[in-house]
């Protein structure tokens, strides 16, 4: 896993960063503030087929706990996400969500001293960048072969588009639209039969 840059940031983080200021927690174990905000993607997060884009919005719903060692950050962030079906290639929106449970250590510490090998983060001063953690977390949690009906379609956005199964009812004359691309440059098998 990868830890947060060393490269120290300059000035108080944009309000819809993904930046987070951490001074406002009393810098006692315990002390919590809570965190509901919207904040702006700076890159696309996710995998080939499922992605929120660069410039989407997602919803923060988080807490951050002070710890002996740093700050402990739980909760949702949940977003909206471009999906292309591994099955009909067709293209849709859906609401996704993932929970967090990331540790951010601060420098010094041993929590820091072990960060590589305990998968824990590193606060730059005071603050904690979320992106990389939604990065490991969402890459996670979405397939890496979605199809309409992981997320809540009845069917496949391309009506065209067999069945799974290879049934989809009537298919006279129909082409499969993933492959109408070859219909030019493969003839019917059945057109030449008997010629000679």
């Amino acid at each position: 896993m990868s830890t947060t840059s060393r490269k120290r940031r300059q000035g108080r983080p944009a309000a819809d960063s993904l930046v987070l200021d951490t001074r406002s927690i009393t810098r006692s174990p315990g002390a919590m503030t809570q965190v509901q905000r919207a904040a702006v993607l700076p890159s696309d997060i996710g995998v080939e087929l499922i992605r929120i884009p660069q410039g989407a919005e997602v919803d923060l719903d988080l807490a951050l706990t002070f710890v002996e060692e740093g700050v402990l950050v739980t909760g949702t962030v949940a977003g909206r996400a471009t999906v292309e079906c591994a099955r009909c290639l067709g293209e849709f929106t859906s609401e996704v969500s993932v929970d967090l449970t990331e540790m951010y250590a601060v420098e010094g510490t041993a929590a820091a001293d072990g960060a590589e090998q305990d998968e824990v983060r590193l606060l730059d001063g005071d603050l904690l960048d979320l992106e990389p953690a939604l990065v490991d977390a969402f890459g996670l949690e979405f397939p890496m072969s979605p199809t309409c009906t992981d997320y809540g379609l009845s069917d496949c956005v391309n009506p065209d588009t067999p069945a799974p199964d290879g049934v989809s009812g009537s298919t006279e004359g129909r082409i499969d639209p993933r492959w109408a691309g070859l219909a030019e440059k493969f003839a019917d098998p059945g057109i030449d039969e008997g010629a000679g």
